[in-house]
């Protein structure tokens, strides 16, 4: 018989490669490609939901919202609901949000996983997430800004997941989420604005 430590470092390395392989699939490159559009040459380039919405549409800019937040939150949720271990879920997000970002070994870097890491961080720790939504929805509102409103949903997601949760290690892998998001929109914007 194996030992359990053994099956456990196995369930973690399957979860966390199948994982990086659902970030690599780029929501809205399919999508747009599908009526016609290559979003990498408009707008900021993102394939993201914010792109898509300015440059093609609101109905499809929110469609791929939804998808990638899906694309974040249904590994996770299956993680949950077949008792795997909380760590398991925190390392399969961070490495789904490694896949959509990073995207090795494919040729061309994903956008900034904002909604992927979003619903990652609703399976995680959903009530805290349901907490931020409010606050979040005021801040677009008021600033029509999403990359706002998602720094703002992230922030108020990780103080509210401690509060509530009191598990470092959840609260810890919203904020490595958060900042994985944040470091690739500097830098993917800071690209854009070089050129």
């Amino acid at each position: 018989m194996l030992d359990t430590s053994i099956i456990h470092i196995f369930q973690i390395i399957v979860c966390v490669f199948m994982c990086y392989l659902i970030g690599l699939v780029q929501i809205g490159d399919i999508l747009t490609k599908r009526v016609g559009i290559d979003i990498r040459s408009s707008g900021t380039g993102n394939p993201g939901a914010s792109n898509i919405f300015n440059e093609v549409g609101p109905f499809l800019g929110v469609l791929v919202f939804f998808l990638d937040v899906a694309k974040g939150l249904i590994p996770i949720v299956i993680a949950n609901f077949t008792d795997m271990p909380t760590v398991i879920s925190c390392f399969a997000s961070i490495s789904m949000l490694l896949g959509h970002q990073a995207r090795l070994p494919l040729k061309n870097s994903g956008g900034t996983g904002m909604a992927t890491a979003m619903g990652s961080g609703i399976g995680l720790i959903p009530i805290a997430a349901l907490v931020s939504v409010i606050p979040s929805a005021l801040i677009l509102l008021f600033t029509k800004k999403p990359s706002y409103t998602g720094v703002s949903a992230f922030f108020i997601t990780i103080v509210a997941g401690w509060l509530i949760y009191m598990d470092l290690l959840l609260s810890v892998t919203i904020f490595i989420l958060s900042a994985a998001v944040l470091i690739k929109f500097k830098l993917q914007y800071q690209n854009l604005s070089d050129n």
